[in-house]
């Protein structure tokens, strides 16, 4: 229930977010109360540092550096909304620790997100003639498309899995093949161009993880598949995927020619505006509340086209975090991006099936929201941090710290 809840409705419901991360906490308070009852003794596991601690110490550390950039620059009500995705995901970390989560749960939601969200959006698309589609509020046509992006990759992933389901393997199978289709769709119909950006590093990363391991005939086939479905979704009109690309080539060159710039031109003004004030404070930034004005003032002298519109974020992760939040800020975005790498690339040669896929779903989820961060700001909204964090923990949990063993259970 609590891993079914955090994977899909974030894509299907409005806050879903929210909504996932409260579910889990509170079923897992009520499976401890009742587990505590029966045995008369707590069932809080304890946490080491090489188990949850370092993980548990990361989700933390992201609140109470919002937090404590909140004060110093007065911007705690902006704050506060981040810090408590971040405590929120945390407090659940402990509780989830208290369950014996069911792989299925994991991959079941993966699929459910991206068949929903692959339905929702080619109704928004084919039927209301929508130009993006999109998700519930807050969740605007770049989150929703890159997250259904996501669940797509990850649903993918879940393939090894699926494979060693002796009785049940057609079916797992079929369900994430769907689940990965749909997301697949979603994002497209989404109009999101950022997100795709990550696609040759996945395919490294699944080769890695999965094709090495298939004979030579069945690697080429595999890969040749998926250029052909690449190529077919660029050149079909309905998904608006050439279109979109070939404006962006068109924005970058009016941007380097100074005639001009679309959302791309627009993106790099911001970034040459972010790297100049991050140089006149580097250490304590600009706060929340403080980065407009700092590029408003930029914009009155010059130093960057005063037609750029007002953006109120970075729209890049690594950038937004060291202009608004300074050092502190930017140790925060590479502990997120770094700390599940550390843990999850060892996995990828595992011998365990179960433990195989779970590593590869976790690199693919940071590795995603790296390539998201270049062109926009996922952690400077509490939906970023929540899905990130959400997510994280679940994989976190069912890759433990002795997966160097390569056990062969599945």
């Amino acid at each position: 229930m609590q891993a079914v809840a955090i994977t899909a409705l974030p894509l299907l419901l409005p806050l879903g977010y929210w909504l996932g991360l409260v579910i889990a906490v509170v079923w897992g308070v009520g499976g401890c109360l009742a587990w505590s009852k029966r045995r008369k003794k707590s069932c809080v596991k304890p946490i080491t540092w090489r188990g949850d601690g370092l993980l548990l110490a990361l989700l933390l550390g992201v609140g109470v550096v919002e937090v404590m950039v909140g004060v110093w620059h007065a911007s705690l009500r902006q704050a506060l909304p981040l810090a408590g995705a971040a405590w929120l995901a945390a407090l659940a970390l402990v509780m989830i620790r208290t369950a014996a989560l069911k792989t299925w749960g994991w991959w079941a939601g993966l699929a459910l997100a991206g068949i929903g969200a692959g339905g929702w959006a080619a109704w928004q698309k084919l039927g209301l003639g929508l130009t993006r589609a999109t998700g519930h509020p807050p969740l605007h046509s770049i989150f929703f498309g890159n997250f259904a992006l996501l669940s797509a990759l990850l649903c993918l992933a879940g393939l090894g899995w699926a494979w060693h389901q002796q009785a049940t393997r057609f079916y797992w199978s079929m369900l994430l093949l769907g689940g990965a289709a749909g997301g697949a769709l979603a994002s497209v119909f989404s109009g999101t161009r950022g997100g795709w950006l990550i696609l040759p590093l996945v395919l490294c990363v699944f080769y890695y993880g999965y094709t090495h391991r298939w004979r030579a005939r069945w690697r080429w086939l595999g890969m040749c598949s998926v250029f052909v479905v690449m190529l077919v979704v660029y050149v079909a009109p309905q998904t608006g995927v050439a279109k979109r690309v070939d404006r962006a080539v068109s924005e970058v060159h009016r941007y380097i020619e100074g005639t001009g710039f679309g959302s791309v031109g627009a993106r790099l003004e911001m970034y040459r505006g972010a790297l100049w004030l991050i140089r006149d404070q580097p250490f304590i930034g600009y706060g929340h509340r403080g980065y407009d004005p700092a590029m408003q003032r930029l914009k009155k002298k010059g130093v960057i086209n005063p037609e750029l519109g007002n953006y109120w974020h970075a729209h890049n992760d690594l950038l937004d975090a060291w202009v608004r939040r300074g050092v502190p800020g930017l140790l925060m975005v590479l502990g997120l991006y770094l700390v599940p790498l550390w843990r999850f690339l060892p996995g990828l040669r595992s011998e365990n099936p179960k433990q195989r896929s779970f590593s590869m779903a976790g690199v693919l989820l940071a590795i995603s929201f790296i390539s998201f961060g270049l062109s926009y700001s996922f952690f400077a909204y509490p939906a970023g941090i929540a899905v990130y964090a959400s997510w994280l923990i679940l994989l976190w949990v069912q890759v433990p710290g002795e997966q160097r063993k390569h056990t062969p259970h599945v």
